[in-house]
């Protein structure tokens, strides 16, 4: 092991090539234990969730009041996604070149005025500016530099540290959406969404001023990195999970064939999260489905896409990332059709609930599984960059599944939807058996670890 008294800075490779800079404790450089460079994009994660699943919860009480068409409630939700997918490769970008506080407080700002425009505007355009397009970059912002930050100070736990932070993601948006649902009127609107603004925007700014990114290459003290390459013991990842042969950056990974497959699968798990969210909240417009059965539903979505990152980072370390990618897949493309069973029964509240948190789990996992793929695949140094790009599919795909679920709610006894949001999480876990980690395919591991 590293000597944790040890406080030479050096650099040293692992059997695969890559560089570990050792010889600062985390303590040395934040004052403080690492532990709060999770904690901070966590708690800032957890404010931001409300934007997508909290939306969904107010919408029939935000349309009802406005006079909104379907198509425009769900419109705001569609350009927010696209707006987040877009915002998130620049918040990547942000976080290479200036300090997180400088993005954190940026995406808070955009934040404090969408959540005030939706709170004082019914007019649809202001809010597809105000909330859709800041709010979306804001989030995508925030989004992107609170998984670069955790993905830098937990290196060796990267799975579990960014499904922890994702997670947040979800489930967070749990207290406004019994909010949203049960409690927000017209009459309590301005005061609910502008109290919900500034405490969005002071948690984020906060967080943001207490971010801090460890030197390149950081490695932690106390974890020799050139066992932790190899010895399962350590790193029990290892045997189902190979690190990649060489970095590849952006331009090299698209030309691999395997970047531009994943952001088709983002494309494809994202139009089923976004199906699903925006299906249930349509519905409750307009076919009248109760608050509670729509609080319920909703809840259980969020929570399962949250826990299902942890479950399945977990299971990623037994059997493969790319192997739990493909099972999260196929359990969220089978909820479709369960939605669609529960659809037919008159929207059954167990049968909608049920499915809502397995189409929830099998969604939300993708996200987090794939930095970690992203990793494996092209090397540390271009996580971030490459992981951008393949979030940024989140945009084509919920947009897609907006207007899928805007087809349902619009047309009477409508199956196709719901069949082809099914189809498609059937064809991202198709795809995964086709994905294959670029380079050499076998590495020889040394007979024994010294």
């Amino acid at each position: 092991m590293t000597d944790p008294h040890d406080t030479a800075v050096r650099e040293v490779r692992d059997f695969y090539g890559r560089r570990y800079r050792i010889g600062e404790s985390d303590r040395l450089l934040l004052g403080r234990s690492r532990s709060w460079m999770a904690g901070l994009p966590w708690a800032a994660m957890l404010a931001i969730s409300l934007f997508q699943y909290g939306y969904g919860a107010a919408l029939p009480t935000l349309a009802a009041a406005d006079g909104w068409s379907v198509w425009q409630a769900l419109a705001v939700l569609g350009l927010w996604v696209v707006a987040q997918a877009a915002g998130s490769p620049l918040g990547g970008w942000l976080y290479q070149r200036v300090r997180p506080a400088v993005t954190m407080l940026a995406g808070a700002v955009c934040c404090l005025i969408a959540l005030a425009t939706l709170a004082h505007s019914g007019d649809p355009a202001v809010v597809l500016v105000g909330y859709s397009l800041l709010g979306g970059l804001g989030a995508g912002l925030i989004y992107m530099t609170c998984i670069a930050t955790v993905t830098e100070w937990f290196p060796e736990r990267l799975a579990s540290r960014v499904a922890m932070v994702g997670a947040a993601f979800g489930y967070g948006a749990i207290p406004f959406v019994v909010v949203a649902g049960l409690l927000l009127t017209p009459a309590n609107r301005t005061v609910v969404l502008d109290a919900t603004a500034v405490l969005v925007c002071a948690v984020v700014a906060t967080c943001g001023l207490l971010m801090r990114r460890p030197p390149r290459h950081w490695w932690p003290q106390q974890i020799d990195p050139q066992r932790w390459a190899l010895d399962r013991r350590l790193n029990r990842s290892v045997p189902h999970n190979r690190p990649a042969s060489r970095p590849y950056p952006p331009m090299a990974a698209m030309r691999s064939g395997m970047l531009p497959m994943m952001f088709v699968v983002v494309v494809l798990t994202a139009a089923m999260a976004l199906f699903d969210i925006a299906y249930l909240a349509g519905t409750a417009y307009t076919r009248g489905l109760p608050a509670a059965t729509l609080v319920a539903a909703m809840a259980a979505l969020a929570a399962s896409n949250g826990l299902g990152r942890a479950v399945t980072s977990s299971l990623a370390d037994r059997i493969g990332r790319r192997a739990t990618l493909g099972l999260s897949l196929l359990a969220g493309g089978v909820a479709q059709f369960g939605l669609l069973a529960a659809a037919r029964n008159d929207n059954h509240p167990a049968a909608l609930i049920g499915f809502a948190a397995l189409a929830g789990a099998g969604a939300g996992a993708g996200y987090s599984l794939l930095v970690s793929l992203v990793r494996d695949w092209f090397g540390d140094d271009a996580t971030v960059p490459n992981y951008g790009i393949v979030y940024s599919g989140k945009a084509i795909g919920g947009l897609a599944g907006t207007v899928l679920a805007g087809l349902v709610v619009t047309t009477p006894d409508s199956v196709v939807p719901f069949v082809v949001a099914g189809c498609l999480g059937l064809l991202g876990a198709v795809l995964t058996r086709w994905m294959r980690q670029p380079g050499p395919a076998l590495v020889r591991l040394p007979s024994a670890v010294p």
